[in-house]
């Protein structure tokens, strides 16, 4: 019964999760990005693309509901002047999780691997084995390798839970064409609900605090990007310019909106992890 529930949930975010999203009343990915492309040792690594991580620190309250994804993602662009392995191509390490325990990992297949964007998400289920506190910090933290193009690992960290998961099996998903311009990775948090999946009202908004990516090399961890949600009180829409996507359009670092759609804003608390401001992902389908 458990392995049929979990490929009828497959099914239902097939569409919400593949990035082919209808109607904001159906389904809504709330979901906020950075780009970094410009300084060392990002440059170095964009030139020879390696293992690279993204992590933050979420936290939902008591009324989330359990069907609401929420996590990190890590993308290697790799843009139309200079492209590694397909032109205009994007590398995704995608990581949801549920408050019941669930782990989404979204993979790709031989067929993307090719450089066939995926129609939809290939998905892979774990399980923590616990349910996860509300009104507690969590750290969630991504690891994969753009060199082969697979996951390394996913670890989720908190009150009474340490979990390490060897993902190394997985190839990452190339879920879309891009045309930007040149390299650059994209580091997202995010939120989403599916109206198929629902089976009670619930609040769908998770709390980011503290996001960050960094370069593995050599065993030398070096963080290009935080984000502690102090500096910027706004985010607003991409500069997305057609038909080609300027990379000089962007200010590196800051947060913008994935799509228009999107629900994110940054908020003054009193439970911040670190200082008085975090990231709100709104996922409600009004």
């Amino acid at each position: 019964m458990k392995r049929y529930l979990i490929l009828s949930i497959i099914v239902a975010l097939a569409v919400l999760i593949g990035f082919q999203i209808a109607k904001a009343s159906d389904s809504r990915l709330s979901c906020a990005v950075a780009l970094i492309f410009k300084g060392e040792p990002m440059e170095s690594f964009l030139k020879k693309p390696g293992i690279s991580y993204v992590q933050t620190y979420f936290r939902f309250g008591n009324e989330l509901a359990d069907d609401v994804i929420f996590g990190v993602d890590q993308e290697f662009i790799e843009g139309l002047n200079r492209p590694k392995y397909i032109k205009g191509g994007d590398w995704m390490a995608f990581i949801g999780l549920q408050r019941s325990g669930a782990i989404w990992i979204a993979t790709g297949t031989d067929e993307t691997m090719k450089g066939a964007p995926s129609k939809e998400r290939s998905w892979k289920i774990q399980e923590l084995g616990q349910r996860l506190q509300a009104n507690t910090w969590y750290r969630l933290r991504c690891t994969a390798d753009f060199a082969t193009r697979h996951y390394v690992s996913v670890d989720i960290d908190g009150p009474g839970l340490s979990k390490h998961i060897d993902l190394s099996h997985y190839k990452l998903d190339y879920p879309n064409y891009m045309p930007f311009d040149d390299r650059a990775m994209s580091y997202y948090v995010h939120a989403m609900r599916g109206r198929s999946m629902m089976k009670e009202k619930g609040v769908p908004i998770v709390y980011f605090d503290d996001l960050e990516g960094g370069i593995i090399a050599d065993g030398k961890e070096t963080r290009v990007y935080f984000e502690d949600f102090e500096k910027q009180m706004e985010i607003g829409a991409q500069p997305v310019t057609s038909p080609t996507v300027k990379l000089s359009g962007y200010d590196q670092g800051r947060l913008y909106l994935e799509r228009s759609q999107a629900r994110f804003k940054i908020e003054k608390v009193d439970f911040a992890r670190s200082k008085s401001h975090i990231g709100a992902a709104d996922a409600s389908l009004d």
